[in-house]
């Protein structure tokens, strides 16, 4: 056992895409993660909450092993993220920051980039690398954008262009830090739409989100971080039913039925 009671060597389950255990981190003096504790099934859509500041981003960075946790354990299907080499790593797991550079590329070079990680010494692309790029921009109806250039997109195009480039890496995770951010209401359910889709067909997708109505429509599992810390973890139902949505967020629940008699939860502030 450690020092937070932990065991030395936490058990990787095979059937989690993800599993963290007790993940530290600080920055600048400051601590960011104390104890964050995460478990993401295959083939589900776990959704990751928290105020701003809470540590979301942070942990989806360490959990791609862009940054190193100061403690704590971190599995990628079933293999210590710490010992996975940036190649390995990224063909297991592809991310989407929140801010997407404009580039001075076309769409179809931009997707193409994915493929990096697959790529030989010379760098040369070859069928295979063109029909999954290619499949990417269908899985996202980019397929019509491909000659035009990033910084001429929407902001939603642009959204959609960066996610054709994390699906052409081919790993069955992906984790969207607020793949939805700024956008209107027609791009943001196309984005749902699509993980939806991909998560039918066996991807894992970890994603952060802000807005509550979101998440619980979307999600299979929701897990909420507050002060660094996870607080809750569970289905959507057990999440609605838990107190969390009021004392993190100060949000209740209101329980409502579509003019077509769906079921769906509203999150409204507390009175």
């Amino acid at each position: 056992m450690n020092r937070r009671g932990l065991p030395a060597s936490l058990p990787a389950d095979e059937a989690l895409a993800v599993a963290c255990r007790g993940v530290c981190l600080s920055y600048k003096k400051k601590q960011v993660l104390c104890g964050a504790a995460l478990s993401v099934p295959r083939g589900t859509v776990t959704v990751l909450l928290g105020k701003n500041g809470s540590g979301k981003t942070t942990l989806l960075r360490c959990i791609a092993g862009l940054r190193k946790a100061s403690a704590g354990e971190i599995f990628l299907f079933g293999t210590p993220v710490s010992a996975l080499s940036p190649r390995e790593r990224a063909k297991r797991v592809a991310v989407m920051p929140q801010t997407l550079p404009l580039l001075h590329r076309t769409v179809a070079e931009l997707i193409a980039m994915g493929r990096s990680p697959y790529l030989g010494v010379l760098g040369g692309a070859g069928e295979r690398d063109r029909q999954i790029a290619a499949r990417a921009a269908a899985q996202t109806d980019m397929t019509a954008h491909l000659q035009d250039a990033i910084c001429t997109l929407s902001g939603g195009e642009r959204q959609l262009a960066y996610f054709a480039m994390a699906l052409a890496q081919d790993t069955k995770l992906l984790l969207l830090d607020e793949p939805t951010a700024s956008l209107d209401a027609e791009y943001s359910r196309r984005v749902y739409d699509a993980i939806r889709t991909l998560s039918g067909e066996g991807y894992t997708f970890l994603l952060t989100l802000h807005d509550l109505d979101d998440a619980v429509a979307i999600a299979d599992r929701i897990a909420v971080l507050d002060g660094g810390r996870t607080v809750f973890e569970g289905d959507p139902a057990a999440f609605t039913a838990s107190g969390v949505p009021e004392r993190v967020f100060s949000l209740a629940p209101v329980h409502a039925v579509s003019d077509a008699g769906e079921r769906f939860t509203l999150f409204r502030p507390l009175p």
